[in-house]
């Protein structure tokens, strides 16, 4: 991995409060700075636990399309998979982007970037799609239902789905947000039923766009995930069906979603104790069967999630 590719947490100490303190966020380097000195310990680990831009792990939830407004939310690896899904094309959008806490003060601008692979026949289509967004912490971006991929096209081992996020502090990258900001970047990324030739030139720019922003001094990547999701119901991974995966930036090796909720109108996670919202940052990410693809003549299998809902 390149250098500059690093995201926050995975820096030195000096490094991360060397840039808190270069986009002016003396306050968070001074919080940094004082929990390492603590008795506990002067390990990277321990001053780093209660900032939620430096946690480098994740979890997925499973939220099901249908059900009341406050919805359980479960352990995505634990579903049961919709096999029918193999073959047919679907939508991915971005249905809530919740900013917890970022680098900087104020009004954080971060560039989202989410990858996949489009199946096609004998051959796959690389696709990017890259959009910013605007944020303070503890507020969501405002996207809702927001088109990453129309008509992807599902393989017999599911989809791969991967994402990351950049802290755009520099402010000379007119002609990188005016490149995100133009039409090519608005609706995002439509797939036909056939390989695409042109689907090549626009994935390189958008691939370009973000490692011209990375390489700017004061911009930082901050999050990343690689997530498969398949049909294979005897391994550990994620399984595919309808509905919202819930992305959750953390490093806390014991997650219980049963403590969680989901609030399908706002798309927010909530603690179900206090019905505050969960503090982290996270994605909601929503598949859908894609409006171009036929429907088939054979019953489509519930919707209903196979694990228990843990009220």
């Amino acid at each position: 991995m390149d250098d500059d590719e690093r995201v926050l947490a995975e820096r030195t100490l000096p490094e991360i409060v060397a840039y808190l303190r270069a986009i002016e966020d003396d306050e968070g380097a001074d919080r940094l700075e004082r929990q390492a000195l603590r008795p506990q310990g002067q390990s990277l680990a321990a001053a780093i636990l209660p900032t939620k831009y430096l946690r480098s792990g994740l979890v997925v939830g499973f939220v099901p399309n249908e059900g009341e407004q406050t919805r359980a939310i479960v352990d995505a690896n634990t579903i049961e998979p919709e096999v029918d899904l193999k073959g047919r094309r679907v939508k991915v959008t971005l249905d809530q982007f919740f900013v917890q806490e970022y680098p900087g003060i104020g009004t954080h601008r971060i560039l989202c970037e989410f990858a996949g692979r489009n199946q096609i026949a004998d051959d796959i289509e690389e696709l990017k799609f890259t959009l910013m967004v605007e944020a303070a912490d503890r507020q969501p971006a405002a996207v809702i239902g927001k088109p990453i991929f129309m008509g992807l096209t599902i393989g017999e081992d599911g989809m791969n789905f991967r994402g990351q996020t950049v802290n755009i502090c520099s402010r000379t990258d007119d002609l990188i947000l005016d490149a995100i900001n133009g039409d090519a970047f608005k609706g995002g990324l439509t797939l036909a039923a056939t390989l695409q030739p042109a689907l090549k030139p626009f994935v390189g720019l958008a691939t370009n766009v973000v490692k011209a922003a990375i390489k700017r001094s004061l911009n930082m990547p901050v999050f990343k995930f690689d997530i498969g999701l398949d049909f294979n119901t005897r391994n550990l991974s994620a399984r595919l069906r309808r509905g919202s995966y819930v992305i959750v930036q953390t490093s806390e090796a014991e997650w219980d979603w049963s403590r969680f909720s989901f609030a399908a109108q706002t798309r927010r996670v909530l603690r179900r104790a206090d019905g505050q919202s969960l503090e982290a940052n996270y994605f909601v990410i929503g598949i859908d069967d894609f409006a171009g693809e036929a429907a088939r003549p054979a019953a489509r299998p519930s919707r209903r999630p196979a694990a228990k809902s843990e009220q």
